[in-house]
């Protein structure tokens, strides 16, 4: 996007229970933190790969991080008005969203939306409602 739009705002998005790339982000250099506290357990490393935090730092804009809650709204309201079942770090985009209305209101926001490697008992306790199984 950075080199087709340079305009564009890049911004990495991880949950308040694992902020070691945002951390690291913001410091410049890996940044490891001793655990991890998240249901986003598709982002919740601890310790950054080196060459992934130095291609963020030549496109990301800002990092930040969204609380758990936030991450369930996203997965709601993912299911709810698009009909998408997806795991809890397919809904950071939306949960920063939630989080911070005024930086975004008024723009065009693009969000990835990718993942639904998500437990039906999981994602029930979490969103609190069943995915629907479809074959």
């Amino acid at each position: 996007m950075k080199a087709r739009a340079p305009e564009v705002e890049v911004i990495c998005i991880q949950p308040l229970g694992a902020p070691a790339m945002t951390h690291s982000w913001r410091q410049r250099r890996v940044v490891t933190t001793d655990s991890t506290s998240t249901i986003a357990d598709g982002v919740a490393g601890r310790r950054p790969i080196p060459a992934v935090l130095d291609d963020l730092l030549l496109v990301a804009d800002d990092a930040v991080l969204v609380k758990e809650a936030s991450i369930i709204a996203g997965m709601r309201m993912l299911l709810d008005y698009a009909g998408l079942v997806v795991e809890p770090s397919a809904a950071l985009g939306i949960a920063a969203i939630l989080e911070d209305r005024d930086r975004f209101a008024g723009r065009h926001v693009v969000t990835i939306v990718c993942g639904s490697n998500v437990d039906v008992d999981a994602y029930h306790r979490w969103v609190g409602a069943a995915p629907i199984h479809r074959s």
